[in-house]
């Protein structure tokens, strides 16, 4: 299967280009040329399906042209082995846990599959990979964890100032050798940004081998997609009618979204995909008015979504033929404020004994405004609740003590220190080669 540009769609390069270049010289994001077809059969039967069968046959209807059926199901029996809970919170109101990976945030689900699908394309490679990464937490840890150890990869990991807290960053800088933890005196924009210099740098791209293991690279979205599949067939399980479903999805970088879209393009039967924003709220605006306006970043509770300028609406576009009104026939918006943000987490502990993370609690309170709140609706919830323990403390008044040992920092690191320029970054990455 060939992938083209969003950017210059002329443009066309194989799969192993699209993963391992990741972007596009001439700028835009790698989309495949021609969206597949899920079988009927599959549909009808996904109810007694679990994820990593769901999964496989999500990703192989992408992949299988390019790579061998029995490592795209090594890949997915590796990448994808943890629970991914369906908990009822309310009447007709679910979450679909998908933190209960390694750093119980849901980016674990397209880390480890990248991983897993790097170490088949590149088995034979000679050159080092330089993957870049930018992050507000929750991509860093779980692509530090997944890439750690690996002596053909370095991963260089941009975060902004402020954004982590001294444990996470922690955790980053000490889990190996080929991690490079870089705090960047600047927004999260200006990491994307940085690294966006990157790939445009001819000269450096000639010399060194790079990728990214954001949601920039097309890889991260195959697991997103097969998640939204599991979901409507865990749903149907439980007798909800689920062309009706409303899906909630937390949005930041707009790659869980896209990846919705996705698999609604190629076959899942929903009612709506649900943008939830916070108030970082560029997607939501630019669907009620048509124009993109991004601002300054605002310091939300649902940091993790804290960017002013996603970097996947030119997929969400690419999946819409580039027409608005066709985007918004599939995908609804909101904005909810940390007002909402707290009132929520409040409601649904009290009346359920449930506790929401800031970001979950976007997706909740979006689906309590729609007009039609009567239908079932689902949130994906992306990250454990000890992610946003400082918050969650503030707001409930009880502490969320991080699970497993990710308390353990007493091998404590710091992350290396970058002005928010592209000549100090590239000097740094030229130096740790």
């Amino acid at each position: 299967m060939e992938y083209y540009s969003t950017k210059q769609p002329d443009f066309t390069v194989s799969m192993r280009e699209a993963v391992t270049a990741c972007v596009p010289q001439a700028g835009g994001l790698y989309m495949p040329s021609a969206l597949p077809s899920i079988p009927k059969a599959f549909i009808h039967n996904m109810t007694d399906m679990s994820l990593r069968e769901i999964a496989y046959a999500t990703t192989n209807v992408f992949l299988g042209e390019d790579l061998d059926s029995s490592e795209i199901k090594s890949v997915i029996d590796k990448s994808l082995s943890f629970e991914t809970p369906l908990i009822e919170i309310g009447h007709d109101i679910y979450a679909l846990e998908l933190f209960h990976g390694p750093t119980k945030v849901f980016k674990d689900f397209g880390s480890r599959f990248l991983a897993g699908l790097f170490s088949s394309l590149r088995r034979d490679a000679g050159e080092k990979l330089n993957l870049l990464v930018a992050t507000t937490g929750n991509t860093g840890m779980a692509i530090a964890r997944a890439f750690a150890g690996r002596d053909d990869t370095n991963v260089f990991i941009l975060f902004p100032h402020g954004a982590m807290s001294r444990r996470d960053s922690s955790l980053i800088a000490r889990s190996g050798d080929n991690i490079h933890a870089i705090e960047v005196a600047g927004s999260i924009d200006d990491c994307k940004s940085m690294i966006a210099e990157a790939f445009a740098d001819c000269r450096l791209r000639d010399g060194l081998v790079l990728s990214s293991a954001n949601s920039t690279n097309f890889a991260r979205l195959m697991p997103q997609v097969a998640l939204f599949f599991y979901a409507v067939g865990r749903l149907r399980a439980l007798g909800v009618s689920t062309g009706d479903v409303d899906l909630a999805v937390p949005s930041g970088n707009l790659g869980m979204l896209a990846s919705g879209l996705m698999a609604r393009r190629i076959g899942l039967e929903c009612g709506s995909l649900i943008g939830a924003c916070n108030s970082n709220n560029a997607f939501d605006r630019y669907l009620k008015t048509g124009v993109f306006e991004p601002h300054a970043t605002i310091k939300t509770y649902a940091t993790l979504m804290d960017m002013a300028s996603p970097s996947n609406l030119p997929r969400l576009m690419a999946l819409s033929n580039n027409n608005l009104d066709l985007l918004r026939r599939d995908v609804r918006s909101a904005t909810i404020g940390d007002d909402m943000i707290a009132a929520t987490i409040r409601s649904v502990y009290d009346t359920t004994g449930y506790v929401a993370d800031p970001h979950t609690a976007v997706g909740i309170a979006a689906l309590g405004l729609r007009v039609n709140s009567r239908r079932p609706g689902l949130v994906f919830a992306t990250a454990h609740p000890s992610r946003s323990s400082a918050v969650l403390s503030s707001i409930l008044g009880k502490d969320v003590v991080p699970p497993g040992d990710d308390n353990d920092i007493r091998s404590a690191a710091h992350p290396d220190r970058l002005p928010p320029t592209y000549p100090a970054f590239r000097k740094y990455l030229l130096s740790n080669q």
